[in-house]
């Protein structure tokens, strides 16, 4: 199929021809490599930095006052007396089998051997029966007002410590 040209049906423009001249070298093929320097070279300016301008002195005083001012802040953190509040478990208890309190009293008669303590969790008034399995740590009775952690078992309706923990 032969193609026809077509005829051109875009108006002519009414804007005034430029008066600018075209250039009146000949178009030539361009060159790759080797080229010459110009005498006008146009320079590429750079970009100024856009947001704050700090040097690098600025840069490390600030770092230096901000490391300062977290420290101070971790050592108020650590110097605070921290106080929690325990979680109840155990019915209230320090563990499953185990009380932690103040002796109220000793019964140390040749029948039975018994401690009361006083829990400071829940306030209850336990009686522990002590035998000669019962470990105390160290190695003594402890007095009315003492402190102590009791570790016990329960036995026939009896609570009985194994172990007592003078604190």
């Amino acid at each position: 199929m032969a193609s026809t040209k077509r005829a051109s049906t875009r108006r002519k423009s009414t804007k005034r021809a430029s008066t600018r001249r075209t250039s009146t070298r000949r178009p030539t093929a361009r060159r790759t490599s080797a080229r010459r320097p110009s005498a006008k070279r146009t320079t590429t300016r750079r970009k100024k930095p856009t947001g704050l301008r700090l040097t690098r002195k600025k840069q490390k005083q600030i770092l230096i006052v901000v490391a300062v001012v977290v420290g101070l802040l971790i050592f108020l953190a650590l110097m605070q007396k921290s106080t929690y509040v325990q979680k109840k478990y155990y019915k209230g208890e320090v563990a499953r089998n185990a009380v932690y309190g103040k002796v109220t009293s000793i019964n140390a008669g040749p029948a039975r051997k018994a401690i009361r303590v006083k829990s400071f969790n829940t306030g209850k008034v336990y009686t522990f029966y002590v035998g000669w399995r019962t470990r105390f740590s160290p190695d003594r009775w402890p007095s009315p007002g003492e402190r102590v952690k009791v570790y016990y078992l329960y036995d026939r309706g009896y609570l009985k410590a194994t172990r007592v923990y003078l604190r």
